[in-house]
């Protein structure tokens, strides 16, 4: 059976997570992943390790975007390589990627952990040879959030259907699948109470399978918040403290912000209520449990935000009873702009965070605090819970369709005022920090002289530095990050096996798709999400090279994959593009035109918009030009021949050791903001003359 979109047969389309060759879907690479989770005293220290394979013939890039817990702090990075443990180097962000993207022009095995964006985090394992295995380790340290008194954990695992245009780039970006399967074997230990996943409990020292099409969410019942002692990586102790918060007297002025987007039609698992009706139905519980004093102003938002009304005390109960169901899309941003308008100070979101909203960056400085409660098993916290993050608002999460609880816990918390995170810093590190982290108060505070041992930081000593980042300049929170080896949105982890062998083809770029969010929806609610978005009037030939960027994309079945170990530390760094433009200048040769402006006359850029360079980059380097139309070819003979017409201008000196194709294909590359063509430009380019190079 022929699997198609939108009346275009798969098999002509390259989708990013599937490539086909005589019609047959090469596998993904991802072989197994277990997640142990150890709790201890409200905090959970997380190890992930992913197991990659590759089961082709030809070198391949395995790129995974995936989401991380809003509040967790990625502590290391580890692999295993043929019985060799390795450990991640941190690295300013940009210098990582550098490192990285050298060892991959080298074909050293290397691997790249970023955060793309606060929730968010990218793991990119290049060059990795046929035949090999590889473990890749991620050590994560979150605090819990209490829920109605109660410790809770959610570890997400996929997204649903996301509204909006994606802020990262189509590599980057988040994509899901119903093509595969991931089975992750999941470990939790607790120090006190019992965890219950998804509503069962968990017998001690057992290992269950879970399937990674929902958010690993866990009760600890009977759990305790406490005390942690930790290292700084100057050796002073860190002491770090977590309690629930206590209620606060103040009387609720708040803004209500239910999201009524065609995903929250969604249900929450097979049979089960939807999440508008999880959230409906808590909201009229809870509101009906209201002191006299407490004033709520009801909102509802799809496309557009229309205000309900405002009550008081027990009567606000009845405004539930005006939500209407769900419809259209999510437009976060605007919904809280009509709340502000009205004068909002106080604003709860309700939502299943299924939006990219990434433009609610503007609404940091508008002084209202904006907390938020994320529903369903596809909810997405990276955007909204970075608002919440600059505003001083908290995050919280609906375990199961219980969302009753998590309002008790949000009221709980809007009854205290100040900013979620204050302190003290010198010029020695921190000293003091506290913060409010979904119901809970953190307080770290580190010692004044160093230990008498001083072996680096500890997972609670970095967590502890993490805490801290938000009150240092950006050069003294990246001079923290480092020191600790923390990945953050300024520093990432790294690491280059220099010791393994080198492979000389072009890797192969391989995205790692999510598992799809495991919702039950209304057909009709559904409809507005789209497979795969093309143009009616594409050009066949456009069809084949072009990776789009969406959210959620269908795939043909892949081979299932299956466990290993093979990675490492520090690789010398080739001379890079900027190297070469560079150099250029100071010969005073220009550099052809750069495409990063974005000049849309360009007709040779018009030609190669939506070119995917990584899938093509190892056939062109061999010299297979035939997938390239005739006028992109028209157009890469003319850049041709003004090279070669700069050779006979140079004279019996200019040597060419390079088709000048080649050559021409790399100028033209390194045109576009996209990482698989900047590869290819380096293979192009790192041995061509510098005479080439000058033509524009």
């Amino acid at each position: 059976m022929q699997v198609t979109a939108l009346s275009h047969s798969l098999e002509t389309l390259h989708d990013g997570l599937t490539t086909f060759s005589d019609g047959v879907p090469t596998p993904m690479p991802l072989a197994a992943t277990t997640i142990a989770v150890q709790i201890q005293a409200g905090l959970a220290i997380v190890r992930t390790t992913r197991s990659f394979r590759n089961v082709e013939d030809t070198p391949i890039e395995a790129v995974m975007t995936f989401p991380v817990g809003f509040d967790a702090t990625v502590t290391e990075l580890a692999a295993t390589i043929d019985g060799r443990r390795l450990l991640g180097a941190v690295q300013q962000q940009s210098e990582a990627r550098a490192t990285y993207e050298a060892a991959l022009d080298e074909g050293r095995l290397s691997i790249l952990h970023e955060e793309a964006l606060r929730g968010i985090h990218i793991l990119s394992l290049g060059a990795l040879p046929p035949g090999a295995e590889v473990a890749v380790e991620l050590e994560q340290v979150m605090p819990l959030v209490a829920v109605d008194g109660m410790p809770f954990l959610r570890l997400p695992m996929t997204a649903g259907q996301l509204y909006g245009t994606s802020p990262l780039i189509a590599i980057d970006d988040l994509v899901t699948s119903g093509a595969v399967r991931h089975v992750a074997a999941l470990s939790v230990s607790v120090d006190a109470g019992r965890a219950v996943l998804h509503g069962q409990p968990l017998a001690p020292d057992t290992t269950v399978e879970i399937l990674q099409n929902r958010a690993v969410e866990l009760r600890i019942e009977g759990g305790i918040f406490g005390q942690h002692c930790g290292k700084a990586s100057d050796g002073r102790l860190v002491q770090v403290a977590l309690e629930p918060v206590a209620s606060g007297e103040a009387a609720l002025d708040l803004h209500v912000i239910v999201d009524r987007s065609g995903s929250t039609g969604s249900r929450v698992r097979d049979g089960a209520e939807s999440v508008w009706e999880a959230m409906r139905n808590g909201l009229s519980q809870e509101l009906a449990r209201l002191r006299i004093s407490d004033r709520i102003t009801l909102w509802q938002f799809d496309d557009r935000c229309e205000e309900l009304g405002s009550a008081q005390g027990p009567a606000c109960a009845r405004l539930a009873g005006r939500l209407e169901g769900p419809r259209g899309g999510t437009e976060l941003a605007g919904a809280i702009r009509a709340a502000l308008e009205k004068g909002a100070r106080d604003i709860l979101v309700l939502t299943d965070g299924q939006t990219w909203a990434h433009q609610v960056e503007e609404l940091k400085g508008t002084g209202p605090r904006i907390s938020a409660i994320l529903a369903g098993p596809g909810s997405l916290d990276a955007n909204i819970g970075h608002l919440c993050s600059m505003t001083g608002g908290q995050v919280l999460y609906a375990p199961g369709r219980d969302v009753a609880s998590a309002l008790r816990t949000a009221f709980v918390t809007l009854r205290q005022h100040g900013s979620s995170v204050k302190g003290e810093v010198d010029g020695t590190g921190p000293k003091m920090i506290t913060t409010l982290r979904g119901g809970v108060r953190i307080r770290a505070e580190w010692s004044e002289e160093a230990g008498k041992s001083h072996p680096g930081a500890t997972a609670i000593g970095r967590f502890a530095a993490a805490l801290a980042l938000p009150l240092l300049s950006e050069d003294e929170a990246r001079a923290l990050a480092v020191s600790h080896s923390l990945c953050t949105h300024l520093t990432s982890l790294v690491l280059v096996d220099d010791a393994g062998e080198a492979t000389e083809a072009f890797a192969q770029m391989r995205k790692v798709p999510l598992m799809e969010s495991m919702v039950w929806s209304d057909p009709a609610v559904s409809m507005s999400m789209s497979v795969i978005d093309l143009d009616e009037g594409e050009q066949e030939a456009s069809q084949t090279q072009s990776q789009r960027s969406r959210t959620t994309v269908r795939a043909h079945p892949v081979i299932d994959a299956q466990p290993a170990p093979f990675i490492h530390q520090h690789a010398p760094i080739r001379p890079s593009i900027t190297s070469i433009q560079n150099l250029l200048s100071k010969l005073g040769l220009s550099w052809p035109k750069d495409s990063n402006k974005d000049d849309k006359k360009d007709p040779t850029e018009q030609l190669f918009a939506g070119f995917d360079w990584k899938v093509h980059g190892q056939a062109l380097l061999a010299g297979n030009f035939s997938i390239l139309t005739g006028s992109q070819q028209e157009a890469v003979a003319q850049l041709e021949e003004r090279i070669l017409a700069e050779q006979r201008k140079q004279g019996g000196k200019a040597v060419l050791t390079l088709d000048a194709r080649i050559i021409a294909l790399g100028i033209i590359a390194h045109r576009f903001r996209d990482r698989g063509a900047n590869d290819f430009a380096r293979q192009a380019l790192q041995d061509a003359p510098l005479w080439a190079l000058s033509v524009g």
